[in-house]
């Protein structure tokens, strides 16, 4: 699959906190993998580098395309929530800015309106820098 921008109103992030840009492989249902960074001008960015806690955010939002991507055609954008991070394992303390990111979502579970995934960000060279289990809530 060829490499695409994240649509917009995709996701709400806009400007320096829309961290996920590109969707690099939705072949599967229950796996996505996108890729961002850390804009420069993010507010978490000082003197080029962010905490990379941060990446959890990062981790989120590809979530959030992931489960937007699997919503029915034509069905309207539901909000949806971080309500959980369990598992997580940050190998790094911080993160340069305005490097490309790789974050791997793998959908584990769905009730309802509730969902878990595995997520997993590498940085450049493959360097895998956080692993995390995340819970959504998507709905209002």
């Amino acid at each position: 699959m060829a490499e695409r921008d994240v649509p917009e109103g995709l996701i709400p992030h806009r400007g320096p906190a829309r961290l996920v840009r590109t969707i690099l492989d939705d072949t599967r249902t229950d796996v996505l993998v996108c890729g961002g960074r850390i804009p420069p001008d993010s507010a978490f960015a000082v003197d080029g580098r962010a905490p990379a806690v941060i990446l959890l955010e990062l981790a989120a939002q590809a979530a959030a395309v992931q489960q937007a991507l699997a919503a029915p055609a034509g069905a309207a954008a539901r909000p949806g929530y971080l309500v959980a991070v369990r598992a997580a394992i940050v190998r790094v303390d911080d993160v340069a800015a305005d490097v490309p990111l790789v974050a791997t979502v793998r959908r584990t579970g769905q009730a309802g309106p509730l969902a878990t995934y595995d997520v997993t960000v590498n940085g450049p060279g493959g360097q895998e820098i956080l692993t995390a289990t995340l819970s959504t809530h998507a709905g209002d």
